[in-house]
């Protein structure tokens, strides 16, 4: 299978090898880890969590162990002056997030389009794991690199995913078409013609914010950048995700983006 040069799913796909060899040999390796993107650390530390039969070999580095453990068991709550925002559960009851997003709002927003349009963002983000994938547990993280001159924020959820949405609502796509169809903004609800809120996300990611994303739900995959192509793929059974991770990078520009220039293009 050939993927682009993303690097978010670059990131991706070294998680997937990590925990296919972790599930065959009941141990899982960050001996050599050398650097920890959101895209691979967030699953990563999902499956560790949720796999306690797996022993861990932690990361040689004391510099990468160290930020491993502070974004895998650190303090959720953090300060918009931080770099990071910790691996954070997404609460069950959606009145209550907007205390654990808050910090994330204001995440560097000044560099990267104004508050509105990145908070609009997140926020669409989120609803969509709300309004969609029946989850039991979700997490968001982020981290920003102020040297590189972007932010990176992770999502996942271990709902029924995209395409297991399309399918309890009768329409009978495979994973990537059922991944390209809400992207294109088709509905589950066969009486509505817009789903999902990614369109209009994407519009301003990839339009807006000159960013780049990254989906993986169950074997249907997506990365757009920029005004480039946008790329779908059949992960497969080794690439596939039980659940849906929505990986993006916003660069630091400094212009404000006016998001009503983007909805629903």
């Amino acid at each position: 299978m050939e993927f682009n040069e993303s690097d978010l799913i670059r990131e991706y796909l070294k998680f997937c090898d990590l925990r296919n060899k972790a599930l065959h040999t009941k141990e899982m390796d960050l001996s050599n880890i050398d650097w920890f993107y959101p895209t691979k650390l967030l699953p990563l530390g999902i499956f560790i969590k949720t796999n306690r039969d797996i022993s861990v070999i932690p990361p040689t580095s004391s510099y990468v162990l160290s930020y491993y453990n502070i974004i895998t068991k650190g303090k959720q709550h953090v300060s918009p002056r931080s770099s990071y925002h910790p691996i954070a559960e997404i609460p069950p009851d959606e009145h209550q997030r907007e205390r654990m997003l808050e910090p994330l709002y204001a995440f560097e927003s000044d560099y990267i389009g104004g508050r509105n349009a990145f908070a609009y963002l997140i926020g669409e983000l989120v609803d969509n794991v709300y309004q969609h994938s029946s989850f039991s547990t979700a997490y968001i993280m982020a981290q920003k690199y102020p040297t590189k001159r972007f932010i990176e924020i992770s999502i996942m959820d271990n709902g029924i995913t995209i395409p297991g949405s399309f399918k309890e609502a009768g329409f009978e796509f495979d994973d990537t078409t059922a991944l390209s169809e809400a992207i294109k903004g088709q509905s589950t609800k066969h009486d509505k013609e817009r789903g999902f809120g990614l369109i209009s996300s994407i519009n301003l990611l990839t339009k807006g914010l000159d960013g780049e994303c990254l989906i993986v739900s169950r074997k249907g995959g997506f990365t757009a950048e920029g005004e480039g192509e946008k790329t779908f793929y059949n992960m497969g059974k080794y690439y596939a995700l039980n659940g849906t991770l929505i990986s993006i990078r916003v660069p630091y520009i400094t212009k404000t983006v006016n998001i009503y220039d983007y909805l629903e293009q």
